[in-house]
């Protein structure tokens, strides 16, 4: 029992520094995506590219945005969480598998969609009121489906741009803070379950 903790703590520790590669990976892909044989990138890319692929899809694509490395990254820490919890208590039940995957989703999935939505949202609420056509651009595909929903419910007289990003700003960050209470919630649920 003792042996199979420690190979688990062990395990946990060599996913972290696997992830922590990915990371530079993401980062260095912005200034080099291709990077040249033989550079220190290079050989970063060879090691964690092939994981990185069983992610890439065209349905984890947004726009310019790829997000299959935080999917791949989000499931190496969940499965690396549950191998530090193995590791340091000796047993795993269902509801912490399920509280992991809970934060999980939560951290590497919906809070990630609401950031940048948010922080999209900046710049269209900046480009109404300065009348920027640049920044009207940068706002994109994340902020549509708000802008749309709260244009909808002016049903009698047509809005300004500033007040639809104002009031779609405002929801998105309502919306951060109660699902992320509300994922906190269910986590704490699920560390509950007597199994």
């Amino acid at each position: 029992m003792r042996a199979l903790m420690s190979i688990s703590l062990f395990l946990a520790r060599l996913l972290e520094i696997y992830s922590f590669l990915i990371w530079i990976r993401i980062i260095m892909s912005w200034f080099r995506p291709y990077p040249r044989p033989g550079s220190f990138t290079y050989y970063i890319a060879r090691a964690v590219d092939p994981f990185l692929n069983l992610f890439r899809s065209s349905k984890a694509r947004i726009g310019m945005l790829d997000f299959s490395p935080i999917i791949a990254i989000g499931l190496l820490s969940v499965v690396q969480t549950l191998l530090s919890v193995y590791g340091r208590f000796g047993f795993l039940t269902f509801g912490i598998i399920l509280a992991n995957i809970i934060i999980a989703f939560w951290t590497y999935g919906v809070s990630i969609f609401l950031f940048f939505s948010i922080l999209l949202l900046i710049f269209r609420t900046i480009a109404a009121f300065t009348h920027n056509p640049m920044m009207y651009g940068m706002s994109g595909q994340f902020s549509d489906p708000i802008s749309n929903m709260v244009r909808r419910c002016f049903t009698t007289r047509i809005p300004r741009d500033s007040t639809i990003a104002i009031i779609s700003l405002a929801i998105n960050i309502v919306l951060y803070f109660v699902l992320k209470r509300a994922f906190i919630i269910l986590a704490n649920l699920a560390l509950e379950l007597p199994f």
